[in-house]
């Protein structure tokens, strides 16, 4: 099992504990638009892996930095994947990344600012909750440069929306207003920008008060269906690369 994320140094995330060590802030800190690079994706992995934690954490807000939660992936990093070899390694640590975000019963509320592009769009879809502030933009934008989400969003657009608006938003990678994406069921609220980090303490302090068991038993019957068939689409996913 992965080290419990206050037990070890982190060199792309910053962890900060609120509401008497019961509430986790996470944030990606790779300013100024907290791209996504393996190296990202390889720490989020480990700290999800790592939950539950033994340190009495019972909600994680996933929290944006002052520009933006995640405007996605490194594109730097997309030559390298020429490289069948690479390409693969690639896929498989946003697999699994995302695969222990999607299968943490520690509820997982994120915060959401500025540009979520892509990758960082199918993060924040990943988490159980999304507030979003006025200034949020929202896109998956891949299929205008010939690719395809490949970190599991597309089934996670379409548990949210529904199959139709999900072809409609992968198929024009349009891009959403905050207001538009919380009509089509993308984020849950959305709130003035200065009112979202408040927002999102004040729900997962709420959250992190109730009975435990209660919570993991809930997400477990809640999600656990959605999980199994998750998995098999990352298998599927992964046949595509």
């Amino acid at each position: 099992a992965a080290a419990p994320p206050m037990q070890q140094e982190w060199n792309t995330l910053a962890l900060r504990h609120h509401a008497a060590r019961a509430v986790l802030e996470l944030r990606i800190q790779q300013p100024p638009l907290n791209l996504l690079n393996q190296e990202v994706r390889r720490e989020l992995g480990s700290f999800f892996l790592g939950q539950p934690a033994p340190t009495g954490v019972r909600c994680v807000v996933f929290a944006s930095g002052e520009r933006s939660f995640c405007a996605g992936a490194d594109l730097r990093e997309y030559p390298l994947r020429f490289d069948p070899a690479v390409a693969r390694a690639h896929v498989d640590n946003a697999h699994r990344m995302i695969l222990a975000l999607v299968e943490s019963d520690t509820p997982v509320i994120a915060a959401l600012r500025g540009p979520c592009m892509g990758g960082g769009l199918e993060l924040a879809l990943g988490c159980g909750y999304r507030i979003a502030a006025r200034s949020a933009t929202f896109a998956l934008p891949e299929v205008k440069r010939g690719a395809w989400p490949g970190t599991g969003g597309i089934a996670l657009l379409e548990r949210l929306v529904g199959p139709s608006v999900a072809r409609r938003l992968l198929n024009t990678g349009e891009t959403l207003a905050a207001a538009d994406a919380l009509r089509l069921g993308v984020v849950d609220e959305v709130v003035d920008d200065e009112a979202m980090d408040q927002r999102a303490h004040a729900l997962a302090t709420e959250f992190a008060a109730q009975p435990a068991t209660s919570v993991r038993t809930m997400s477990e019957l809640l999600d656990g269906a959605f999980r199994a068939g998750f998995r098999e689409h990352l298998l599927r996913e992964a046949g595509c690369f």
